[in-house]
């Protein structure tokens, strides 16, 4: 590893705006990694890792690694010397990412040994690295052993938690009612061994949505990121890859080939959340991952149609893609929004598996009367609504914690819909009054 070839300088945190577009060596403490995996249906894997880490000039600096490998080797606690990784600047976020030719190397580990002041020096002296990298080491591991414990915190719950014994194993299956729970932590969630409801406060970390009718190439596979879109330019087809036909009331989209399926492998013939168990086809947010996140770890909630209205502000797909049909064509005149059929060749064709129109259409609109009619031409775009929302929701760092409500169904994995998200809420606290 000592060996390898250097492209870049050792640099601090502090100093990485100066880099962008370079290829730099950062040794680092890592605070927290955060794995994001997606096994697609048709085989493969998404496979990135977020990590934060933090030196002696910047406690916190965010790097994605995009190497399975590198991602295991990043283990909270450690002090890492990442290699020939990349600078980049989307608008004011700066943040380090892996390439091909990049490597990571454990240089101090566990964290036991960082804080304790014994064995320092036969640490940075064993270093087969020459004198700026002994420095650096010295600086980061005298900033670790200042701020103490508050930059490690050991769940001791999780592993109570992982060690508890699963129930016996019955042949039969007895019905019972799902009890709703609140969970003080993600770790919490994450380890739960009951089928459930359970609500909790976490932040939003990522939007992934599987592109099941694509090739994949490396960046296709990024476009799979939707911060990674929104941060670099402006994406003029986020709307059309989020939403299609289905179910509005179950969520499963009609054409499995179109977009993600989550483990499905046929449409559902019966619709479980309606009466008559018929489908009511229409426009629906695709099924998509949402990753959340709080001090203790990650989850991903699995999102259908209801709960990403419930997301993105009670906006509909309907709603939107109609807005965005009219700004894809590059028509400025808000009249002709209201002139023009939404049944017309395009949306008849994208909705000619539903066999039904669109509730809202403004087609609807040609047999009021004048006034309501002027009305009606002054909606707002719910479009550019939608999007404004989607970008501020994914606002690492910048947000409060969401209250969310999630099914848990302990027979399935992470990747096809362990968490399910049912709701979600902007949570009220009021402020405690001390009494004199």
């Amino acid at each position: 590893m000592a060996g390898m070839g250097w492209y870049g300088p050792l640099i601090d945190l502090s100093t990485a705006s100066s880099h962008v577009g370079d290829y730099v060596q950062l040794l680092v403490f890592v605070h927290k990694s955060t794995p994001i995996q997606y096994k697609l249906p048709k085989g493969g894997a998404v496979i990135r890792t977020d990590i934060q880490v933090g030196d002696d000039t910047r406690s916190f600096f965010s790097v994605s690694l995009w190497q399975k490998q590198m991602g295991l080797m990043a283990i909270s606690g450690n002090i890492i010397l990442l290699q020939n990784v990349r600078i980049t600047r989307f608008k004011d976020f700066v943040e380090a990412r892996s390439v091909q030719c990049s490597s990571l190397l454990r240089l101090a580990h566990p964290y036991e040994s960082i804080i304790s002041k014994d064995g320092v020096d036969d640490l940075v002296r064993d270093l087969q690295f020459g004198i700026p990298v002994k420095e650096k080491l010295r600086k980061v591991i005298e900033w670790v052993q200042r701020a103490g414990s508050t930059l490690h915190d050991i769940h001791l719950h999780s592993h109570q938690c992982a060690q508890q014994k699963r129930p016996p194993l019955k042949n039969w299956k007895v019905h019972e009612e799902r009890t709703s729970r609140d969970c003080l932590s993600l770790s919490e969630v994450s380890h739960l061994t009951n089928s459930c409801k359970v609500t909790f406060y976490a932040s939003v970390g990522e939007i992934f949505l599987p592109f099941t009718w694509r090739t994949h190439g490396e960046s296709e596979k990024e476009r799979m990121f939707i911060s990674q879109r929104l941060s670099k330019s402006r994406d003029e087809n986020l709307a059309a890859d989020l939403i299609c036909n289905g179910c509005e009331l179950c969520g499963s989209p009609l054409d499995m080939e179109s977009g993600s399926t989550f483990g499905q492998t046929a449409v559902p013939l019966y619709c479980k959340n309606s009466s008559n168990h018929l489908h009511v086809v229409n426009l629906i947010y695709r099924p998509f991952m949402l990753y959340v996140w709080d001090e203790t770890g990650y989850i991903s909630l699995l999102v259908k149609n209801k709960s990403a209205e419930a997301l993105f502000g009670n906006i509909t797909a309907q709603k939107v893609y109609f807005f965005y049909k009219q700004k894809h064509r590059g028509d400025p005149n808000p009249k002709s929004v209201q002139e023009d059929n939404y049944s017309d060749t395009d949306s008849a064709a994208h909705l000619k598996a539903s066999g039904k129109r669109v509730a809202y259409s403004p087609s609807a609109d040609k047999s009021v009367e004048p006034n309501k009619r002027q009305q009606s031409e002054q909606r707002p775009d719910f479009y550019l609504i939608w999007l404004i929302l989607v970008k501020m929701l994914l606002k690492q760092g910048k947000n409060s914690p969401l209250k969310f409500e999630a099914t848990v169904d302990v027979k399935l994995n992470g990747d096809n819909g362990r968490f399910e998200m049912e709701s979600v809420s902007i949570p009220c606290f009021r402020p405690q009054v001390s009494s004199v």
